[in-house]
């Protein structure tokens, strides 16, 4: 039996516009994002810092960035340092490797490094709903913005200077 959906941060929610039908559904009681930046890993590498910069940078233009993404954070930019050094190996590697069998006969096996290049980049697909970062919650969450500045109604009410 399948577990549902995922839930989704509130923010996220928000964001994309689904409590404007149906407002009372929005929990008040629930935490919300505090606008304050995690605590990043001090053992980072170079990439992971560089994915960890450019993550906080989005989420907080997004309006999600909160101090309790620290985990989710870590755990994506962790897998994005993984990833990043396994294309580097598969790429001085290869994707296959072919070595001499016993009997003198090349041996062609998957390369160890592109297995793990693909365990990477599922844990980041994994991980990037959670922020709300795949492209589809990315396009709602711009259309919304352009929704909101572009509401012909309030247009006309403030042309009408009752806005």
């Amino acid at each position: 039996m399948g577990q549902g959906r995922r839930p989704i941060a509130q923010e996220i929610k928000q964001a994309t516009g689904a409590f404007r039908v149906h407002p009372e559904r929005l929990n008040k009681s629930a935490p919300s994002a505090d606008g304050l930046q995690p605590q990043m890993p001090d053992d980072f590498s170079d990439d992971e810092k560089r994915k960890w910069a450019e993550l906080v940078a989005v989420l907080d233009g997004n309006g999600v960035l909160s101090s309790d993404t620290a985990e989710i954070l870590t755990a994506y930019c962790t897998a994005y340092g993984g990833w990043m050094e396994a294309r580097r190996k598969v790429r001085q590697t290869g994707i296959v490797l072919v070595t001499k069998g016993d009997d003198g006969k090349p041996d062609i096996r998957r390369n160890p490094f592109s297995v793990e290049l693909h365990k990477y980049r599922e844990e980041m697909n994994r991980l990037l709903p959670e922020l709300g970062l795949t492209p589809a919650s990315r396009q709602k969450l711009v259309m919304n913005k352009l929704e909101e500045e572009d509401d012909p109604f309030k247009f006309i009410l403030n042309r009408m200077g009752q806005g």
